[in-house]
């Protein structure tokens, strides 16, 4: 098992469903300003709104997860779900950038239950597809290989959602506004039911559940928080949503208030793509040398230091904010095969500590953890822009609103980074040794179970 090598075509079908769960955050970068400048709700509000959702997210993601577990049929574990919950995703990306013929409260609650039918759909697809991880590929070296084809894939598609929906939105749009972001979510939605049964199709679980009565949810959330890994995890995972989004929500503004041309928030999400894809392929050939652990936190630190570059960037210094946009997210990009393998070597440390598979549980809070820290960062903006006195739709705003915009393109997403450095360099306990320990001693004991 441990000597399994997957086929290439495979990887790649993997990678594909990628493209549902990153077109709705990667579009979810345009959604605060969706909100507050066509649909015309406050930043507060919406900031605390997506804040709030995530804290209900909490319940549905554990719920989810266990159901992951729980299930077996001819598909497999989590394949079926991509099956079954790809056209209720698609359905809910579009309603969720749609305008809908009402005023007041009612459109508020209309967005409220759209937001959160989009998330809750988002976990029944993400949650799968993240547990599959482990289940194709057992070997800790395969799967970190099989996670860097993925993180390939996946940021290919950042760099075409997050510069194309821009782009899209404007084309589509006829001259109305909220048109655009409609058509533009109805073109996403639809690739993205293609690419996920695409990957249902050419992918094939290979671990098989373990036998015998699945273990009460308490007693799988005690084997979580026994873990020292999955406590790190999680915390890095929280953290790094805000890193994550900070760049993505308030860009729209950066270019915009700051920069004074919002045109280049296509170009200058797509540069940052491109980093994100030579980060892959930088990490595969580092971590091929050296302690996985290490990069990661080696990533993380250059990261911070070009983000706090950004505070020197301005309309008169275009070439430095776009070279440190590459340089940030390259960090990030060796950072990301690294981060997505975590899981499968979280729950294999669980296995063999406690002898119970959890992945689908410890996949839905780890999920869970990043979309706090979505809605934190979600929060920061708000806060941020309601703390400077941003005025939404008008072009000249003050100075204390430039500078706060400025803060969330650099020095806070840098303090993020130093975060999520410190947590891994001090609490994770998954090296190379350890893993390698590891998957000898689990290889042998799924070798005896299945004979």
């Amino acid at each position: 098992m441990s000597k399994l090598r997957l086929p290439l075509h495979e990887k790649v079908a993997y990678g594909l469903g990628n493209f549902m769960p990153t077109a709705v955050t990667a579009t979810g970068g345009m959604a605060m300003y969706f909100y507050t400048d066509v649909a015309g709700l406050s930043a507060a509000f919406i900031g605390t709104l997506l804040l709030l959702v995530r804290v209900v997210d909490a319940v549905w993601d554990i719920w989810v997860g266990r159901r992951v577990d729980a299930t077996r049929s001819r598909f497999g574990q989590a394949r079926p779900y991509l099956l079954w919950f790809a056209p209720v995703l698609a359905l809910a990306l579009v309603l969720s950038f749609s305008v809908p013929p009402l005023e007041g409260a009612a459109r508020t609650v209309y967005y409220v239950l759209a937001y959160v039918a989009l998330w809750c759909a988002y976990s029944l697809i993400q949650i799968p597809f993240q547990s599959m991880m482990p289940m194709i590929a057992p070997d800790p070296d395969e799967r970190l290989r099989l996670a860097g084809v993925n993180s390939l894939v996946q940021f290919i598609f950042v760099i075409g959602c997050s510069a194309g929906f821009p782009i899209l939105k404007d084309v589509l749009s006829d001259g109305v506004p909220a048109q655009g972001f409609q058509r533009a979510a109805m073109l996403f939605a639809g690739l993205g039911l293609l690419f996920t049964w695409l990957c249902f199709a050419f992918v094939r679980e290979r671990v098989p559940p373990m036998s015998g009565p699945r273990a009460a949810l308490k007693a799988d959330l005690r084997s979580l928080l026994a873990s020292r890994a999955w406590r790190t995890g999680v915390l890095a995972q929280c953290v790094l949503g805000i890193l994550i989004g900070l760049p993505l929500s308030s860009g729209v503004y950066y270019f915009a208030v700051v920069m004074g041309q919002p045109q280049l928030i296509g170009p200058f999400m797509g540069l940052g793509g491109i980093g994100l894809v030579l980060g892959v392929i930088v990490s595969d050939q580092l971590t091929r040398r050296l302690c996985k652990k290490r990069v990661y936190v080696g990533a993380m630190l250059s990261g911070a230091v070009m983000l706090s570059a950004m505070l020197f960037g301005g309309a008169d210094r275009l070439p430095l904010v776009f070279a440190l946009a590459l340089l940030s997210n390259l960090c990030l990009g060796i950072s990301a095969p690294i981060s997505y393998s975590m899981s499968g070597d979280i729950a294999d440390d669980i296995e063999r500590r406690e002898g119970q598979r959890v992945v689908g549980t410890l996949v839905a809070t780890i999920n869970f953890a990043s979309k706090v820290g979505s809605g934190l960062c979600s929060a920061i903006v708000g806060g941020v822009l309601s703390f400077t006195a941003y005025q939404a739709g008008v072009a000249a705003q003050a100075p204390m609103a430039q500078q706060g915009i400025v803060a969330l393109m650099s020095v806070i997403p840098a303090l993020m980074a130093l975060g999520v450095a410190a947590v891994m360099a001090w609490g994770y306990p998954l090296g190379l040794a350890q893993l390698q320990q590891m998957n000898a001693e689990l290889t042998q004991r799924r070798t005896a179970q299945a004979a």
